[in-house]
């Protein structure tokens, strides 16, 4: 049965002749899967992710990294490759979901085929992607769930059950319970959600309960950060997080600014100078500003309970009084970050498994390494970096939606969740780092393939309809 000339989405088509693309789906998933396992197998692990490890053995001590990416190691650790099976699972979850969605919105294998193969192939063009991918961080889980969700939904709309309702609202929910700034990547899917929560043939029903989802989906990622599993001990607050980061801030404007935002308030008696705030601020990372001599030296931990109302006020006066250069101090980060307007990108991956009293290390180093040489060779070439693959996808984005507005729908859906992550990033990151913009990084991917699905199926209907 066809699909509904009012539908919103495009629905796949059935029968024998999809089967070579389903098979593709798996195969390619498959495929990428083994390379990384046979490559950096068990994992590249950073400080983050050996602690995160620690907290899933001795128990989450705190919520300045959400624990839930705790419960994973956790979960995987009792499973057959410990943590390779969370590497295992990140990449083939990843690659099938984003698969599975290229089949739903193309016209024909082959068109899915090629876009599938062109999926996989950004990661390579774009070394960021892969870079990420290969080290068990929770940037990676945050796309793996988000793209999980859109497969989900996907299938929801072709054939409905309240299984894969379940499932999806799961996958949200982990997905933005992994990171503080994740909301903005998946809201505007779940408005999407709630409003075609079963594709064309919605009722009031799913959109209720898909309302109420939502709802329960905000409240548990919430509760994850207030309260520890299993014992529901309530975790320190994450405030001092965030006054770091305005502190950060104040330390970039007052360079800006030409004087020293951090006299009489925050260092009463001891204050920068801004020669000394020039020499201390790097954009590249907040620990690389205050993990400092001078800075331990000046103030060290001192400031952060006693200062910490007098670091917000100064934080919000400097947004009226110096809104110009706070917002360039935060596009210095921003331009980290994406690779604007700097001679390398930072920190494209990590360089392989951190000394840690598991045991762990790379089962093939000289494999790893010449891997990790290729990612940040690569990575510094200009046009392989963030901002183009972002640029990219607009630029597919439009004839798509200029040739089929309704069924172009799910990837403007998606590129405005890659520019709202984004502009959260702007505001709140506490580092350049390249890996946090991977989840925008996957559905800017996303948002290229599946307009040029887009484009191919209305191409198809125009061709058949032709007399």
């Amino acid at each position: 049965m066809s699909a509904p000339e009012n539908a919103h989405l495009p629905q796949a088509d059935a029968g024998d002749a999809r089967r070579a693309d389903l098979l593709a789906a798996f195969l390619m998933a498959g495929l990428a899967t083994a390379f990384i396992a046979f490559t950096v197998w068990p994992g590249l692990m950073s400080f983050d992710s050996l602690y995160a490890y620690r907290q899933s053995i001795e128990g989450v001590e705190t919520a300045l990294w959400p624990p839930v990416h705790d419960y994973l190691f956790f979960l995987f650790r009792h499973l057959p490759g410990n943590p390779g099976g969370l590497l295992l699972f990140q990449s083939f979850a990843l690659f099938l979901s984003a698969n599975l969605i290229i089949r739903h919105l193309a016209p024909s294998a082959r068109v899915s085929v090629p876009l599938m193969a062109v999926f996989l192939g950004l990661f390579v063009v774009f070394p960021t992607l892969i870079g990420a991918l290969i080290v068990l961080w929770k940037d990676v889980t945050v796309g793996t769930f988000a793209v999980m969700a859109v497969a989900l939904w996907l299938s929801g709309t072709r054939r409905f059950s309240w299984a894969k309702f379940v499932a999806l609202f799961a996958c949200l929910t982990a997905s933005i319970a992994l990171r503080y700034n994740a909301l903005p990547l998946v809201l505007p899917f779940m408005l999407l959600v709630v409003w075609k929560p079963a594709g064309a043939a919605s009722t009031g029903r799913q959109r209720v309960a898909a309302g109420l989802g939502i709802v329960v989906t905000l409240a548990l990622a919430y509760a994850s950060t207030l309260w520890r599993l299993p014992d529901l001990q309530r975790l320190p607050s994450v405030g001092p997080m965030m006054t770091n980061i305005q502190l950060w801030d104040i330390a970039g404007t007052s360079i800006c600014a030409g004087q020293s935002l951090l006299t009489d308030v925050i260092t009463p008696g001891d204050p920068f100078t801004v020669e000394e705030l020039r020499a201390l601020h790097n954009p590249r990372h907040i620990n690389l500003t205050f993990d400092t001599p001078l800075w331990n030296e000046r103030l060290g931990p001192r400031y952060m309970w006693r200062r910490v109302p007098a670091i917000e006020q100064r934080w919000r006066e400097i947004l009226v009084a110096h809104p110009g250069c706070y917002l360039a101090t935060r596009l210095a980060v921003f331009e980290q970050q994406m690779g604007l307007n700097t001679p390398a990108t930072y920190y494209p991956t990590h360089g392989g498994i951190d000394d840690n009293p598991y045991g762990f290390t790379l089962a093939f180093p000289e494999r790893a390494a010449r891997l990790i040489q290729m990612i940040v060779e690569g990575a510094n070439a200009p046009w392989r970096r963030g901002y183009v693959l972002v640029g990219l996808a607009a630029f597919f984005l439009l004839p798509a939606l200029w040739i089929d507005r309704r069924g172009a729908l799910l990837p403007l859906v998606l590129y405005a969740g890659t520019l709202g992550f984004l502009g959260l990033l702007f505001v709140a990151a506490p580092a350049g780092d390249a890996r946090y913009i991977f989840p925008p990084g996957v559905f800017a991917a996303l948002v290229i393939v599946t307009s040029l699905a887009c484009i191919a199926r209305a191409r198809d209907k125009r061709t058949a309809a032709a007399p």
